[in-house]
């Protein structure tokens, strides 16, 4: 049986506002998943776009200061969550507010690696 061909569209988005610019994210919303890397210079704001395969599928998440800060350091393939924090008060600008995040990350338990990299790849072999 030959494979089938799969229409390629964009992932999901965590986005932070609705269709008529609502804020719709609440302290405490989170993802986690296997953090699968990152478009950069992406749209009109030349953003970043952070991918994300969580348990549901993949999700696209739209980088910010704080994000692309906090998620520069995370691993192609490491495990990450991200946890909305709200709004916060920026300390250098007096009455200006961000959006805060906290995020985590960890290696893959090797069980979970070895199913997401076994696809042809036969491992180290001993002598």
């Amino acid at each position: 049986m030959a494979n089938e061909w799969k229409k390629v569209e964009m992932s999901p988005v965590w986005n932070r506002k609705d269709e008529k610019d609502n804020f719709i994210l609440k302290n405490g919303d989170s993802i986690e998943g296997i953090f699968m890397g990152a478009d950069t210079n992406v749209g009109p704001n030349k953003s970043n776009l952070y991918s994300v395969k969580t348990d549901k599928g993949a999700l696209s998440i739209w980088g910010s200061t704080v994000l692309d800060i906090r998620l520069k350091n995370v691993e192609m393939g490491e495990e990450v969550k991200i946890i909305y924090l709200g709004l916060a008060d920026s300390e250098k600008v007096k009455g200006r507010q961000y959006h805060n995040y906290d995020v985590f990350h960890r290696d893959v338990d090797d069980t979970v690696k070895e199913e997401e990299t076994s696809v042809g790849d036969p491992g180290p072999t001993e002598n």
